[in-house]
C-alpha cells in the first residue's frame, strides 16, 4: 500500500477555502485509492519562496520514510522548475493530483510553464513601476500626493474596506456550504447566497458562474 504526505498551500493567513478545497481533493484521492495518508502539511506562505518550514518537513518524511508528497498541482509546491527536478533526483516521489501521469516529460513541460508565468508576472511588475518611474512619479512617498489625492484615496480605502466585509461574508457563506453538504454545487450556492439577500460588488444577484470565477479567484490568489 502506497503512503502518502499530503502538502497544501496558499499565500495568505485568510485563505482558507482554498486550503479546504486542497485538502478535500487530497482526502477524496485517498478514499478512492487502495492509499493512505499519513499526514496533510498545511502551509500558507508565498510560493516564491522555495524554503518554508512545511514543505521542508514533508519532503524529510517523504526521504527518510519512502512516502510519496501529493498536492493538487505543481504550483502549490514551486513555480521554479529547477526546484521540482532538484525535489524528484534527491529521491521524493511525487503524486500531482491535477496531472495524474507526472513524469519527466510532463514534469519538465508543466514546471516550465509554471516558472513562465512567474517570471511574466515579475516582469509585468517591473515594467509597470518603471512606466510610473519613466513619467516622473515617485513611489511610496504620500506627500507626493495632492490633497485632492489623498481625499479621493481615503475615500476609496473606505469603500473598499466596506466591500471587502461583504466579501468575507459571502466567502464565509460559502464556506460553510461546502463544510456542510462537502461539495461545491454553484447553482446552490447562488440560490443560498441570493436567499440571504448578499448582493455582488454591482449589486447584482449572484449567479452560478459568479460563484464559480469568485471561487477560481480565491484560489488564483492563493497560487501568487
Amino acid at each position: 500500500m502506497e503512503k502518502f504526505i499530503g502538502y497544501v498551500r496558499t499565500s495568505t493567513l485568510n485563505q482558507n477555502l482554498g486550503l479546504r478545497e486542497q485538502e478535500n481533493q487530497i482526502v477524496n484521492f485517498i478514499a478512492k485509492s487502495n492509499s493512505e495518508l499519513v499526514e496533510i502539511i498545511v502551509e500558507q506562505e508565498s510560493g516564491m519562496l522555495n524554503e518554508r518550514k512545511g514543505l521542508n518537513y514533508a519532503l524529510d518524511c517523504c526521504k527518510k520514510n519512502g512516502y510519496t508528497l501529493l498536492f493538487t498541482k505543481l504550483d502549490r509546491i514551486t513555480r521554479a522548475v529547477d526546484m521540482l527536478f532538484k525535489i524528484r533526483d534527491e529521491g521524493v516521489k511525487l503524486k500531482c493530483l491535477e496531472i495524474p501521469e507526472l513524469n519527466t516529460l510532463t514534469l519538465g513541460i508543466f514546471g516550465t510553464i509554471g516558472q513562465y508565468e512567474r517570471e511574466l508576472i515579475s516582469s509585468r511588475t517591473k515594467n509597470s513601476l518603471n512606466e510610473l518611474k519613466r513619467k516622473g512619479i515617485v513611489l511610496g512617498k504620500p506627500e507626493n500626493f495632492s490633497k485632492d489625492g489623498r481625499d479621493k484615496g481615503r475615500n476609496i480605502m473606505v469603500q473598499n474596506s466596506l466591500s471587502n466585509e461583504n466579501w468575507l461574508k459571502t466567502i464565509d457563506v460559502i464556506e460553510n456550504y461546502i463544510r456542510k453538504h462537502k461539495t461545491v454545487n454553484y447553482s446552490d450556492i447562488a440560490r443560498t447566497l441570493n436567499s440571504k439577500g448578499y448582493k455582488t460588488r454591482r449589486g447584482l444577484n449572484y449567479k452560478p458562474i459568479t460563484v464559480k470565477r469568485l471561487i477560481e479567484k480565491f484560489d488564483v490568489l492563493g497560487q501568487l
